[in-house]
């Protein structure tokens, strides 16, 4: 299923938030040779700005952990995460900020590689707050995962984390019969990626539409086809992760990428409920 996104959307907390600077800045402007008893300015600001401030709190609530607060810049992350970066409950604001930052792949692996500390860090607390039990294998070895990127064991935690990646993907399609055949069965990645959540950075949707669709952004570059006579991708992707085992697939920032993007899918099946069908 497709979204739209429109093009102011990415900017709507920020905006809302301006908005209520210049509602404060405007109440507390006198007019010309008018003269406000205080009492009644303070009143007539307050009713002014608790209704956007109230909504701006409502629309960040609806947001991962990771983005509440921030003031991060929306459409810039659609773009971010289509590129197949996980963003969504992982890692670190500040590490967002980094990586929106940055001018090319390169650089973002650079960032990657640099504050590899704080993404994990960030993994971890992610992984204490998932309390679904029947997750328990998975949430453990995404923990045994972040101990080997730790320990500098980069390959064996890239495939170890596309697995229980493509666990959960598994989990998720057998229990949303939208993304199977009309037969119930497995319709093959490409098509899973075209059946997820999402949405483009220059279409219409509602804040409620993005936020569904965020941790799903970077399934499409992750399930990129991959045949033998391909090049190997550079970045991460699922198959060449399980078919082109070498030095150009297998790399400590894929490493990472795949450890954040199964640890955001095990956290938003936990935090909003989705049905599963576990297989494992």
């Amino acid at each position: 299923m497709t979204y739209g996104f429109d093009a102011q959307l990415a900017e709507v907390l920020n905006a809302a938030t301006e908005n209520i600077r210049r509602t404060v800045a405007a109440n507390l402007t006198p007019a010309p040779r008018v003269e406000l008893p205080k009492p009644r300015l303070l009143g007539g600001l307050s009713q002014a700005v608790a209704p956007l401030q109230s909504a701006l709190e409502r629309l960040d609530a609806m947001m991962p952990e990771n983005w509440q607060g921030q003031r991060l810049a929306y459409k810039d992350m659609v773009r971010l995460m289509q590129e197949g970066v996980p963003l969504a409950w992982v890692p670190p604001a500040d590490v967002i900020r980094h990586l929106l930052a940055a001018q090319d792949v390169a650089c973002r692996v650079e960032i990657l590689d640099d504050h590899r500390t704080e993404i994990l860090a960030s993994c971890s607390k992610v992984l204490d707050a998932v309390t679904d039990e029947r997750f328990a294998a998975q949430r453990t070895l995404l923990e045994e995962c972040v101990r080997m990127i730790e320990g500098g064991m980069f390959s064996g935690a890239q495939a170890l984390a596309a697995n229980v990646w493509d666990t959960l993907v598994r989990a998720l399609a057998f229990a949303n019969p939208a993304w199977l055949t009309d037969k119930g069965w497995w319709p093959g990645y490409s098509k899973i990626s075209q059946r997820v959540p999402s949405i483009g950075i220059d279409d219409d949707a509602t804040i409620g539409q993005f936020r569904k669709a965020a941790v799903f952004l970077p399934f499409a570059t992750a399930l990129e086809e991959f045949r033998g006579q391909d090049p190997v991708p550079g970045g991460f992707n699922r198959h060449a992760t399980a078919h082109a085992a070498g030095v150009v697939q297998y790399t400590a920032a894929n490493a990472v990428i795949a450890l954040m993007l199964a640890v955001s899918v095990l956290r938003e099946i936990d935090d909003q409920g989705y049905p599963v069908q576990l297989r494992a």
